[in-house]
């Protein structure tokens, strides 16, 4: 089986080290065949970027992962994407003829466009790996409007690989059922729609010495609240500042640790404006190798997020991993199914509003959890193996679609004489 795999968010990216790349190392341990076609952003100077690249080569290369990065533009937006978009179909193209490939994953809408031309044009089979509804995504940051040309486009994308895709892959349960009656593609698509959340490599985090980066940081004997992603848009800085300054009320030693590729300032701005003092945080940037160690400090963690409609269709990633290492957490309701997971496995406590008492009750059931922090913790483990595991649940599915797509692919000889042909299937 030769799949080809298109993102265009980067490789280099903490978030597709952290899931993406341990996603296709396992699938090419099975036997799976893999190209990867990236859209990298130019951070840094010319000789930083080399050596990301070339560290993220060798590791792909040790697993016979074949990677073809190119660049991502950026400004001016529409024009930009549309390029991208054209080139990277032209270099899609190319390797799937020379590859005999027989199946593009696309990662998301834009890939899904140059993965939607490639079924038309050469007959490979197309998984549509609906990360979230873009367009709706970006009404609710504030970015697009509802009526707009860049809306439009995207709900045509969307609705497009949603009707021709050979295999669906959602993030939550609550955005399957939600498109199902409002998507005519997908209602019109016998595809089977496969769940896949957000997962982690609980192996790393499970292990992880927390002990020691408590004494790097100074924070022996400290309440530790933590806080890992990314700070501005859907990800509510005040709110979390606010729920700080509540703890620090219920233990006078609490300290909010922020692991972060972000701007520092979007969340120190907010943590001086509740009074708190910079002597009470620590504000870092942790890659994805050393967050399993940082987060491993931790006693609990928090993840809001503004409860809009489009995060219906969100799995966060911080999710997996404060459970993963032990962490009970506080959220809102209205994210992805998390508000089911907590119905059925008591890991964390969610809030209904932002407000102060509500902040208390829910610290202070945290706490009450924390008061038998070894049963705590091995309870989060265990559902973070159950709902979260990479190995156990993220790859066996994946394997899975992998597997009912590339039933209904072509032979490799049969593959050939379709592209020669330039058939349509």
């Amino acid at each position: 089986m030769k799949v080809l795999y298109i993102t265009y968010y980067g490789l280099l990216k903490h978030l597709c080290q952290a899931q993406v790349i341990p996603y296709l190392e396992g699938l090419a341990a099975d036997g799976v065949e893999i190209f990867v076609l990236s859209f990298e952003e130019r951070t840094g100077t010319r000789d930083e970027q080399e050596s990301r690249m070339q560290m993220v080569r060798a590791r792909l290369g040790a697993s016979g992962i074949q990677w073809y990065p190119l660049r991502y533009h950026k400004r001016p937006s529409l024009p930009a994407t549309a390029y991208d978009v054209l080139f990277g179909t032209f270099h899609a193209a190319h390797l799937v003829r020379r590859n005999r490939i027989q199946i593009v994953h696309a990662r998301n809408h834009i890939p899904a466009l140059m993965a939607l031309v490639l079924k038309r044009a050469l007959g490979t089979k197309l998984i549509f790996d609906l990360r979230g509804i873009m367009a709706e995504e970006y009404v609710d940051a504030g970015v697009w409007r509802s009526n707009g040309i860049p809306f439009r486009l995207t709900k045509w994308v969307e609705e497009s690989a949603l009707r021709h895709a050979d295999g669906i892959v959602m993030l939550t349960r609550k955005i399957r059922d939600v498109l199902r009656t409002s998507s005519p593609g997908l209602a019109a698509n016998p595809a089977d729609v496969e769940i896949i959340p957000c997962c982690v490599d609980t192996r790393k985090y499970a292990n992880a010495d927390g002990e020691s980066v408590r004494r790097e940081l100074g924070l022996a004997g400290k309440q530790v609240l933590v806080y890992a992603g990314s700070l501005g848009g859907w990800y509510m800085s005040d709110e979390m500042a606010a729920l700080f300054s509540e703890l620090l009320r219920l233990r006078a030693n609490a300290h909010f640790l922020i692991l972060t590729q972000s701007r520092y300032e979007l969340i120190t701005s907010s943590l001086t404006r509740h009074g708190i003092a910079a002597e009470r945080y620590t504000v870092m940037t942790a890659n994805a190798d050393e967050m399993p160690r940082y987060l491993a400090a931790g006693d609990l963690g928090v993840s809001f997020i503004k409860p809009c409609f489009s995060k219906l269709s969100s799995s966060p990633t911080k999710i997996g991993e404060y459970l993963a290492s032990g962490l009970p957490f506080i959220t809102n309701r209205g994210i992805g199914d998390v508000d089911e997971l907590l119905k059925q496995r008591s890991v964390g406590v969610l809030i209904d509003s932002f407000r102060p008492e509500e902040y208390r009750s829910a610290l202070q059931r945290v706490l009450e959890m924390l008061s038998n922090q070894t049963a705590i913790r091995r309870q989060c483990q265990r559902v973070a193996e159950e709902e979260f595991s990479l190995s156990e649940i993220g790859r066996a599915l994946y394997r899975g679609v992998y597997e009912r797509v590339g039933a209904m692919a072509p032979r490799e000889a049969d593959s050939e004489s379709v592209m020669a042909r330039g058939a349509t299937p």
